[in-house]
């Protein structure tokens, strides 16, 4: 993304213009635009998302859109932070509960929208949806005696999981819509692949496959999230680790 492009998203994330609320022009918003937008991408993947799939949607010209939204970078960015905007910040209280509800806020997104996952992340410009969820996440943390590269740290210990777990989700639900059978019945349809796990080649998975382990798949989500926090737990709460007192802001 261009440095140009950079700047109009951090405008239009952070800078919103008022909106005509009358005459010809007050039909279609920037508001419209976006909900249209994660509409497709929901419906339909995001790669079915073009400008002019969205005008399509709403039933006005591809020119119209762009009075409101400069391009289809700019929709996206719009997009992941509307949809942040359909959680709810973490509440203060006691730690593991307040990291527990940011992540099962991310995952309920992430299962909602699960093309979120399919787009890169590392230079996307954040909104104010975003970086409120996450700044509550922090405070959760805050009086541990964390240092805070510390704090950042463990909150994006628990993001990355949710992250991880997500894009194997996503991964699913694509390839689903894109092939029309379900993960099950394509797993199902390997069966020249079966003969070929003998206990001779793959003693330990023959072994779980007979005892039926493979069967009784635990949540990958519940499962996860419990293991991570035990680990969390482990650094927050340990002797060893020197403390920090944070300073109240003036």
């Amino acid at each position: 993304m261009k440095q140009s492009d950079r700047d109009r998203s951090v405008r239009l994330l952070w800078e919103p213009q008022a909106e005509p609320t009358r005459g010809p022009r007050a039909a279609l918003s920037q508001a419209r635009v976006v909900e249209a937008g994660v509409k497709v991408a929901d419906a339909e993947g995001v790669e079915a998302l073009t400008m002019r799939r969205v005008a399509e949607t709403l039933g006005f010209t591809t020119m119209s859109l762009y009075r409101h939204v400069p391009g289809k970078s700019e929709l996206l960015d719009l997009m992941v932070d509307a949809v942040w905007g359909e959680t709810e910040p973490a509440p203060p209280g006691p730690w593991r509960e307040g990291l527990e509800f940011f992540a099962r806020q991310m995952w309920s997104m992430y299962r909602a929208h699960p093309w979120m996952l399919q787009l890169a992340t590392s230079r996307r410009i954040p909104g104010p949806h975003s970086t409120t969820r996450h700044d509550a996440a922090y405070a959760v943390v805050a009086d541990l005696g964390l240092r805070p590269e510390e704090i950042v740290a463990v909150v994006t210990t628990v993001a990355q999981f949710v992250d991880g777990v997500g894009r194997t989700m996503a991964d699913r639900v694509q390839a689903e819509r894109e092939t029309g059978v379900s993960e099950e019945d394509w797993w199902n349809g390997r069966e020249t692949l079966w003969e070929h796990f003998t206990p001779e080649r793959l003693p330990m998975m023959t072994h779980i496959w007979n005892s039926g382990g493979f069967e009784r798949p635990l949540d990958e989500f519940e499962f996860g999230l419990a293991r991570v926090l035990d680990g969390l737990a482990v650094f927050i709460e340990s002797e060893d680790r020197p403390v920090v007192r944070r300073k109240t802001c003036q």
